[in-house]
């Protein structure tokens, strides 16, 4: 599968134990905009180096889905040889943990860059995602951002080890996390990287409204997805970060059909019902537009492939 990365919805990353060969088979069932097979903390330390080779042969059994691993953070001194283990032509992108300075970024960054000539992969095909989840991370966001090489596509916020670093419960209404994701939404915007991928729920897994809720909070921060390591929350997931009402995507395709139509006589400035817009009023239309149907599309792919599921077939 090629990747369009300007174009690629990553509203729910579902993890995958690495040493759970059921979990391994079962992971892309469950309509995650991408899998990620796991060698960090969901596997024992004893399991970590023994853990690979399953991964890797893995890897080439998905089809349709983009594929990823979260490799061990580069001060465990396990993440080079993750890397020459797990990288092959069918890998998408790369997870690194605890990512707390931009050099961190370009020792991976070079090393992959040698194991992808080794696999005859062009030069920065495989991505990064680097997870800011310390409290030193936070404070050089702005730096790990700014400094990223062209192989990282966006950050993600790890606030399960943050607020565990603080000693902060999780809550609710989420207020320990709002100067964090907040930092960590800007520090992406500011460096030009996709929008950022929030933690994992966890404050209970069956909690429904409870995880809308959140989604939706962290959508208004500047998220465009989270972490998802239950698999019934996939579908909540992904709803929460689509969620664009009749109205504006009628409103919105007005302003597409408006705006390119002038656009075409040679004006990229215009007043729609009051409102004026351009390009990036344009841009917002069509992202509203790509959510809305996006989100159509894999319910009906859902309903037709899995008329069944109960919602419960990963646990």
């Amino acid at each position: 599968m090629v990747v369009d990365w300007s174009n690629q919805l990553l509203r729910s990353l579902l993890f995958a134990p690495g040493n759970h060969p059921r979990k391994v088979a079962k992971v892309a069932s469950f309509g995650a905009d991408a899998i990620v097979l796991d060698l960090e903390d969901a596997v024992a330390v004893g399991e970590k180096e023994s853990t690979r080779a399953p991964i890797r042969a893995a890897l080439p059994t998905y089809r349709d889905t983009v594929v990823m691993v979260r490799v061990n953070g580069l001060s465990t001194g396990l993440c080079l040889a993750d890397l020459d283990a797990v990288i092959c032509p069918a890998l998408d992108a790369v997870l690194v943990p605890k990512v707390d300075d931009p050099a961190t970024l370009r020792d991976v960054d070079a090393h992959l860059a040698k194991l992808e000539a080794r696999e005859g992969i062009p030069i920065g095909t495989i991505r990064l995602l680097p997870t800011v989840e310390t409290a030193l991370g936070l404070l050089r966001v702005d730096d790990v951002a700014l400094g990223a090489p062209a192989r990282v596509h966006t950050l993600i916020f790890g606030l399960v080890d943050f607020t565990t670093e603080l000693g902060v419960d999780l809550t609710r209404d989420a207020t320990e996390l709002l100067y964090a994701r907040s930092r960590v939404a800007v520090a992406c915007r500011a460096a030009g990287l996709a929008p950022p991928i929030d933690g994992p729920y966890l404050i209970d897994l069956h909690d429904r409204d409870g995880l809308i809720k959140d989604c939706v909070r962290a959508r208004q921060l500047g998220f465009q997805g989270r972490v998802v390591i239950y698999p019934p929350q996939v579908e909540p997931t992904n709803a929460a970060f689509s969620l664009v009402s009749d109205e504006e995507v009628a409103a919105a395709r007005n302003i597409i059909q408006a705006f390119e139509a002038a656009e075409a006589a040679g004006s990229a400035s215009i007043r729609i019902d009051g409102t004026f817009v351009d390009y990036p009023v344009y841009r917002r239309a069509l992202h509203k537009v790509r959510l809305h149907e996006s989100a159509a599309r894999q319910s009906r792919e859902s309903r037709s492939q899995n008329p069944d599921d109960k919602g419960n077939a990963g646990e």
